[in-house]
């Protein structure tokens, strides 16, 4: 009998090498039903929405770990986690570069009005259109200063904004011209611009952009959501554009996922909606993989894994 690692990625030969050579006392696993005693399983790489929920529910399991594809923990029972002491760590980190490149590219269609130029183009028509906007000057505020909103700023700076960040600590962030702590938001959101919202979802941020917050932003500003999409109150920001409280959003993430085909969101001039993509990379395993090994070296010598460890309390 020995100990097992779960793993539901399909590991290349090389992975499943550096795998095997990094826990050599270690079974590789690739479902429950391949184990007779489930508490041989210590770690499980990746999730499953039925087998890890019933695995953490049996009263015979001895998991220690489980290291995630996503950044994201919303879909994890971070109560039963915490009670059972198993440590829980992300992706987090590498999506920077991904989500900040559709950040601006959802900003830059609207403000440059390549989404307008398209549509006249399959219309057969010149028509240029005449309200122009230039990113130069204007000020953003990242809602969600991490490793994402870091890279957001470092790349709005490059364009010549202005960047404000938000976080909960108040500690300071590199490329954040000023920074406040997130119950300061209401004091900022009517100097922003653009208005980015990174945030997880925890008990804090849940439903937090609101009639309130949208009535705080300029008339002139646009709202980009790349967290989570019950972070906004999708019926409150469809009221916010129609009073024109705010001039356009762009959401890779709404509350309602995947929307219904007969959502009035898909009719809109105003919104732009991309199926939940900014975080996807060119090789998305391969990105989380280094993270994986990193903590399972550390797991094997007897250490919990440290890198992008979950903080229950927090909630992500």
């Amino acid at each position: 009998m020995s100990d097992k690692l779960l793993s539901y990625i399909k590991l290349s030969d090389e992975q499943l090498s550096q795998v095997k050579k990094a826990a050599p006392s270690y079974e590789i696993i690739e479902a429950l039903s391949e184990t007779d005693d489930i508490s041989e399983v210590k770690a499980i790489y990746g999730w499953d929405k039925d087998e890890t929920v019933q695995l953490l529910k049996d009263p015979e399991n001895e998991l220690k770990w489980v290291q995630l594809m996503s950044a994201g923990v919303d879909y994890v029972d971070l109560k039963r986690l915490s009670e059972l002491g198993i440590t829980l760590t992300n992706a987090s980190g590498i999506h920077g570069k991904g989500i900040t490149e559709s950040i601006f590219g959802m900003i830059l269609n609207h403000t440059r009005k390549i989404g307008h130029s398209l549509i006249k183009q399959r219309q057969r028509k010149w028509d240029p259109a005449s309200n122009l906007l230039e990113l130069s000057g204007k000020t953003m505020l990242i809602v969600g200063s991490g490793a994402i909103g870091t890279q957001t700023g470092k790349v709005a700076q490059a364009f010549g904004m202005k960047t404000i960040g938000v976080n909960r600590s108040g500690n300071p962030v590199d490329f954040m011209d000023e920074l406040v702590t997130q119950d300061k938001l209401d004091d900022v959101l009517p100097e922003a611009d653009f208005v980015i919202n990174i945030l997880p979802l925890t008990e804090e941020t849940e439903d937090l952009f609101d009639l309130g917050k949208f009535r705080a932003m300029k008339s002139s500003a646009i709202f980009v959501n790349v967290g989570r999409g019950q972070t906004v109150v999708t019926k409150d920001l469809l009221k916010a554009l129609d009073e024109k409280w705010i001039q356009y959003a762009a959401l890779d993430v709404i509350h309602e996922e995947p929307l219904p085909e007969n959502h009035p969101i898909y009719k809109r001039e105003d919104v732009l909606l991309t199926p939940h993509i900014a975080g996807g990379l060119e090789d998305y395993a391969a990105s989380v993989f280094p993270i994986f090994m990193e903590n399972l070296k550390t797991f094997v010598e007897g250490d919990a894994p440290s890198k992008n460890v979950v903080d229950y309390e927090a909630g992500y």
